[in-house]
């Protein structure tokens, strides 16, 4: 994957921003509240307000970004801006994901790929990685097994493709699998453990796919 010296600066830059706009109200907070309410343990609490406030400031950062520029599906060269764009966006993202990692409960998971961008609809289960939460969307009582990863870009020699992923209502993704850019999952369709879903690849709604790469197994 091509970097270039705008990439550092960007990248730099914002995450500076981020750490001063977190920053500041925990220093003044920490004199005020923290200090005198926990004694020495307050480097602790200011610690937990910083990477929250982080993980904060890095989703409604990303969220501004969406507004006034959100991401158009398709294939892009690796000298195309949009690339460039992509990176500064995961790199926030992850950033901030990370920061929020100590409140990220196996409940709150939602909420926090909600705060990123993410399409999350009522009462799934996530326990996956989404790498790509701006393209991501997931229907209602959905479940994404642990550790499976959904991501919504591919990148080739040269190039980056963008797609949408879709997973249906009541769908369920099996642990580990995998599933590439352009990939939708119909309602109430399974993805068995440890598949791997090629790019724009269609499950229609109550069957089992499953495989490397995945394929049919029946209807369900």
């Amino acid at each position: 994957m091509k970097t270039h010296p705008v990439d550092f600066i960007l990248s730099g830059f914002f995450t500076i921003l981020i750490f001063c706009l977190s920053l500041f109200p925990v220093s003044v907070l920490s004199g005020i509240v923290t200090v005198p309410a926990f004694g020495d343990y307050h480097v602790v609490i200011d610690s937990l307000l910083l990477l929250l406030l982080y993980g904060l400031w890095s989703a409604a950062i990303l969220r501004l970004m969406m507004v006034f520029k959100p991401f158009s599906p398709g294939e892009y060269s690796m000298e195309d801006r949009l690339f460039t764009y992509w990176k500064l966006f995961t790199v926030i993202y992850e950033f901030g994901k990370g920061a929020l990692l100590p409140f990220t409960t196996v409940f709150a998971k939602p909420l926090v790929a909600k705060l990123f961008g993410a399409t999350i609809g009522r009462d799934i289960a996530l326990g996956g990685h989404l790498v790509d939460p701006q393209l991501i969307q997931i229907g209602d009582e959905a479940v994404i097994g642990h550790d499976s990863v959904i991501t919504a870009h591919t990148i080739n020699s040269g190039t980056i493709v963008l797609k949408p992923v879709v997973i249906g209502a009541r769908a369920t993704i099996g642990v580990h699998a995998v599933l590439m850019s352009g990939v939708s999952v119909g309602e109430g369709a399974i993805v068995a453990a440890g598949s791997v879903v090629p790019p724009d690849t269609s499950i229609p709604a109550n069957e089992l796919w499953g495989g490397i790469p995945v394929k049919r197994i029946k209807s369900l």
